[in-house]
């Protein structure tokens, strides 16, 4: 196999595992909003919240 195939091969992978790692980062805040670390949630907040 030639440099320039193996190379090819290479950025292939790269671009594969950045775009699988963007798709589940997406999912992930999608999934668990984030918030400030400040905020605390009263206990009847924690009640009413929609999980």
């Amino acid at each position: 196999m030639s440099y320039a195939m193996m190379l090819l091969v290479v950025i292939a992978f790269v671009f594969a595992i950045l775009g699988f790692s963007a798709i589940m980062g997406y999912f992930l805040m999608q999934a668990f909003p984030t918030k400030s670390s400040r905020e605390v949630d009263s206990p009847e907040e924690a009640l009413n919240r929609k999980i």
